[in-house]
C-alpha cells in the first residue's frame, strides 16, 4: 500500500513538473510573440491547428518558420536567449541570416509518411532515411521537390530544431525556399532516447493557386465535345494553370452546352485539377435547372489524361515536340466524370457518367519572379 501511494506521489510530482515547465515555455513564447511582432509570429505558427500533431511536433514547425522568416531576428530572439540560459547545449548554437522563405504548411499525408518511419526505426533502433519515397509516395506525396531531417535524441521542439539548424544538410532542408510543406513526428528510440522525423513536400493545389509558389503560369482555354452515354455535351471554359516541377494546379470557368432534344441548355461550370505529370484529378461544380425549374447543384469528381504537344514553326516547315508538361502549346486529352447531385439528387439534363474528349490552347506563358 505504502508502495502505491510512493508511486502515486512521485506521477503526481512528475505531472506538476511538466505542467510548471509547460508555463514557463508558454511564458516565453508570449515574450517572443511581443518581441517578434504578432502578426509575424501568428504566420509562422501554421500548425497551431494540426490536431493529429503533438504539441511539440507543432512547436518545431513554428520554430522552423520563424528561421524562415528572419534568420538574423530568429538568431537574435531565439537562439542567443535559449543557449545563454541553457549552455550546456550550446553547441548547436547556429548563426542564421536567411530571410523571407515562404512559410511551410502543415501536411496530413506528410505527417503519415513521417509516423510510419518514426516507430518502427524506434522500436527497432536504426537511424537514416529507409524506404523514403516508398513512404512518400504511399500516401501520395508526390509533388516535387521532397526531403526529409531524422533527428535523435531530444524531445523539446528547441533543441530539435537547434541540433537540425546546426547540421549544413538537415539546414538547408529547413530553409529552402522550395518546399511548402511539412510535418513532424516523434517518437522513443530504443537507442537514442526520442526520435523526430520532419519530411518537407512541394507545394499541392492551394499553394500553387492561391500562395504563388510556382515557376510558371499560363493562360489556358478548354474545348471539349462530351456525352452523357445520352446526350451530347458542348463544354468551353477559360482559366490558368500554374506549374512547378512535375505537378501543375488548374481551374476554369466556363459552360456547358447540353443539347436536349431539340433544346440548349446552358449551365455554368467551375472546374479545377491537380495535375502530376500527365494524370489529373479534378472536380467540376455545375449549377443545372432541374426539369421543374428550380436549379440544383452538381458535383462532379473527374480523372484525366493529356498529351501534351506543339507545333513550332520554322521558316516555311513546322515540326512538334511531344510530351513537354511544362511549356506545351497545346494538348488533347481524355476525362471520365461521375455527377452528384447536391440540393436533389435529380442531376438534371444530365446521367451520372460523362466522358469528355478535350482540346486545350495554352498561351501568355510568364515566370514567377519570386521562384
Amino acid at each position: 500500500m505504502a508502495l502505491i501511494r510512493l508511486s502515486l506521489l512521485c506521477a503526481l510530482m512528475v505531472v506538476y513538473q511538466s505542467t510548471v515547465r509547460a508555463q514557463l515555455i508558454n511564458a516565453d513564447l508570449w515574450k517572443l510573440r511581443k518581441e517578434w511582432g504578432f502578426w509575424q509570429f501568428e504566420r509562422a505558427n501554421t500548425a497551431r491547428f494540426s490536431v493529429y500533431m503533438g504539441r511539440v511536433d507543432k512547436r518545431a514547425i513554428l520554430l522552423m518558420n520563424l528561421a524562415r522568416q528572419d534568420g538574423a531576428k530568429f538568431t537574435s530572439l531565439v537562439m542567443k536567449p535559449y543557449f545563454d540560459k541553457h549552455p550546456r547545449w550550446d553547441e548547436y548554437y547556429t548563426t542564421l541570416s536567411r530571410k523571407d522563405a515562404p512559410m511551410l504548411m502543415p501536411s496530413f499525408r506528410l505527417w503519415l509518411s513521417a509516423l510510419i518511419h518514426t516507430i518502427p526505426s524506434g522500436l527497432i533502433g536504426y537511424e537514416g532515411h529507409q524506404a523514403m519515397g516508398l513512404r512518400m509516395a504511399l500516401f501520395g506525396n508526390l509533388s516535387a521537390p521532397s526531403g526529409e531531417n531524422c533527428s535523435y535524441g531530444h524531445y523539446r521542439a528547441m533543441l530539435v530544431v537547434s541540433q537540425l539548424l546546426n547540421s549544413s544538410g538537415h539546414r538547408r532542408n529547413i530553409l529552402n525556399d522550395e518546399y511548402s510543406r511539412v510535418a513532424v513526428a516523434h517518437f522513443i528510440h530504443v537507442r537514442n532516447g526520442w526520435n523526430s522525423v520532419t519530411t518537407f513536400g512541394g507545394p499541392k493545389f492551394f499553394d500553387l493557386t492561391f500562395r504563388n509558389h510556382n515557376q510558371l503560369k499560363h493562360v489556358q482555354v478548354n474545348a471539349s465535345l462530351a456525352t452523357n452515354f445520352n446526350r451530347a455535351v458542348l463544354d468551353l471554359g477559360v482559366g490558368l494553370r500554374h506549374f512547378n516541377e512535375v505537378s501543375a494546379a488548374r481551374w476554369s470557368l466556363g459552360s456547358e452546352v447540353v443539347f436536349n432534344q431539340g433544346a440548349l441548355n446552358f449551365v455554368p461550370k467551375l472546374h479545377a485539377a491537380s495535375e502530376f505529370y500527365y494524370v489529373a484529378l479534378g472536380a467540376n461544380l455545375l449549377v443545372a435547372q432541374q426539369p421543374t425549374g428550380a436549379p440544383n447543384l452538381i458535383v462532379r469528381p473527374e480523372v484525366s489524361f493529356r498529351f501534351p504537344y506543339s507545333v513550332i514553326r520554322k521558316g516555311r516547315g513546322k515540326y512538334y515536340e511531344y510530351m513537354d508538361i511544362e511549356r506545351s502549346t497545346s494538348s488533347i486529352g481524355i476525362s471520365y466524370g461521375y455527377n452528384i447531385g447536391v440540393l436533389d439528387r435529380s442531376i438534371g439534363p444530365y446521367q451520372p457518367h460523362m466522358l469528355s474528349f478535350t482540346y486545350s490552347k495554352n498561351f501568355g506563358f510568364w515566370k514567377n519572379k519570386n521562384r
